[in-house]
C-alpha cells in the first residue's frame, strides 16, 4: 500500500505568508508618509515616486539571481536573512538626513524584500500536500496587498505621534521579530543535494530562462504590477491634493482598495483549485482591469462610481498574482528550480513596480493632468489579455498536462 501524503501544515503556511506580509509592509509604509517626506527632505513628486520604486530596483535587476539562492542555500536561511536586511534598511532610513541616504536605505530594504519574496514559496511548498498546493500558493499571493493595506492603515495612526521616522523604526522591529519566529518554528533547510540536486547557481538560472513559460508569466506579472502599484502609490496623493482629503482619510480609502486585492487572490486560488485553466484566469483578470480602468479615468463621472471602480479593479487584479505565483512549480524545469523560477516571476513583478509610479508621476508632471496616465495603464491591462493567450499556446505545446 502507498504511504499517504502527510497533511498540509497550515500553521507553517500562514507563518510563511505572514513573513511576506511583513516584507510588504515595508513598501506600504511609504505612500502615507510621502507628504511628510516631501516636506522634511524636499523631495519632488518624481523623487517621491523613486522612494517607492527604488524598493523594487533590486528585484527588477536581481530577482532571478535572488531566487536561485533559495534553491541553493535553503529557503528558511534566505527568508531570515531577507527580514534582517529589511530591518537594517528601515533603521538606516529612520536616521537619514537627506534624499541620498534615504534612497540608499530603500535599496537595502529592496534586497531584503526580494529575498523574502523569492524564497518564501519554498517554505510553503515544503509544508503543503500536493492536492492543497494551489490553495496554499493562492493564499501566498495575498502577501503583497494584505501587508501593504495593513501598513497603510497603521502608518497614518503612527505618523502623528511618531512621525515617519518612528514608522520606519516600528517596521524594523516587526521584521526582526518575525525573523526570530521563523527560526523558532520553521524546520531546518534540507541538505543542498535535496534542494536543487546539487545544481550550481548558473545551472539553475540557465535551466529556468531556457523555458518560455516562466518568461510569459513574468511579463504578465510586470504588466499587472505596473498599473496596480502606480494606482495604489499615487491614489493617496491624488485624494489629498485634488480632493482636499486628510492624509489619514486618503490612506484609509487607498487601503480599502488594496484590501480588495486579497479576496481576488483567494478567489483566483480557489478557481485554480477547481481546475480553471491558468490562461483563462489571466484573461479574466486582464479583461476586468480594462473595464474598470475605463471607469476610473472617466472624468465626467462622479467620484463615487470611480472609487467603486478602483475597488473592483483591485479585486480583478488580485486574480493575476494567484495565477502567476501558483504557476511557478508548474513551469519550473524541476522541483530544484522552483525558487529560481519564482525569482524570475518576482523580477517581472518588480520591473513593473519600478516603472509604474515614476512613469505616472512623469506623465502627470508633464501634462499637469492626472488623466494623462490612462493610456499607459490601459495598455498594460490589454497586454495581460494578450499574454494570457500566449501562455495558452506555450502550455499546450510544452506543458500539456498542466492547468
Amino acid at each position: 500500500m502507498d504511504t499517504p501524503a502527510p497533511a498540509t501544515r497550515w500553521g507553517l503556511v500562514w507563518i510563511a505568508v505572514a513573513a511576506g506580509m511583513v516584507a510588504a509592509m515595508h513598501m506600504g509604509k511609504a505612500p502615507p508618509a510621502l507628504p511628510q517626506l516631501r516636506d522634511e527632505i524636499g523631495l519632488s513628486l518624481v523623487g517621491a515616486g523613486w522612494v517607492v520604486s527604488l524598493f523594487n530596483v533590486v528585484g527588477g535587476l536581481l530577482g532571478l539571481v535572488a531566487g536561485t539562492f533559495g534553491d541553493r542555500f535553503g529557503s528558511r536561511r534566505v527568508v531570515v536573512a531577507g527580514l534582517a536586511a529589511l530591518a537594517l534598511g528601515s533603521l538606516f532610513g529612520a536616521v537619514s538626513d537627506g534624499s541620498v541616504t534615504l534612497l540608499a536605505s530603500r535599496f537595502l530594504e529592496g534586497l531584503g524584500f526580494i529575498a523574502v519574496a523569492t524564497a518564501t514559496p519554498g517554505l510553503i511548498v515544503a509544508a503543503t500536500r500536493t492536492t492543497d498546493l494551489r490553495l496554499a500558493l493562492g493564499a501566498w499571493s495575498t502577501y503583497m496587498p494584505a501587508g501593504s493595506a495593513l501598513a497603510m492603515v497603521l502608518a497614518p495612526l503612527l505618523l502623528v505621534p511618531l512621525g515617519w521616522r518612528g514608522v520606519w523604526v516600528a517596521a524594523a522591529v516587526l521584521a526582526l521579530a518575525w525573523a526570530a519566529l521563523l527560526l523558532a518554528r520553521m524546520p531546518a533547510d534540507p541538505p543542498a543535494t535535496e534542494r536543487s540536486g546539487g545544481a550550481s547557481l548558473l545551472r539553475n538560472i540557465s535551466l529556468t530562462v531556457a523555458r518560455p513559460g516562466p518568461w510569459v508569466l513574468a511579463i504578465a506579472f510586470g504588466c499587472y504590477t505596473l498599473q496596480w502599484v502606480a494606482l495604489m502609490v499615487w491614489l493617496p496623493t491624488f485624494l489629498a491634493e485634488q480632493r482636499a482629503l486628510s492624509i489619514g482619510t486618503a490612506s484609509l480609502l487607498t487601503a480599502l482598495v488594496i484590501a480588495c486585492n486579497v479576496p481576488g487572490n483567494l478567489l483566483g486560488g480557489w478557481l485554480l483549485h477547481r481546475h480553471l485553466a491558468r490562461w483563462k484566469l489571466l484573461a479574466l483578470s486582464g479583461v476586468g482591469m480594462i473595464a474598470c480602468m475605463a471607469v476610473i479615468f472617466a472624468a465626467s463621472l462622479p467620484d463615487a462610481p470611480r472609487y467603486v471602480a478602483c475597488l473592483v479593479f483591485s479585486l480583478f487584479g488580485g486574480m493575476l498574482p494567484a495565477a502567476v505565483l501558483s504557476g511557478a512549480p508548474v513551469v519550473a524545469p524541476s522541483a530544484g528550480q522552483v525558487a529560481t523560477t519564482n525569482g524570475l516571476l518576482i523580477q517581472g513583478s518588480n520591473v513593473g513596480q519600478m516603472i509604474g509610479p515614476p512613469a505616472l508621476a512623469w506623465l502627470v508632471t508633464l501634462t499637469a493632468d492626472w488623466q494623462s496616465g490612462y493610456w499607459m495603464l490601459q495598455s498594460a491591462a490589454l497586454a495581460v489579455v494578450v499574454l494570457a493567450f500566449v501562455y495558452r499556446t506555450v502550455e499546450r505545446r510544452l506543458l500539456p498536462a498542466s492547468g
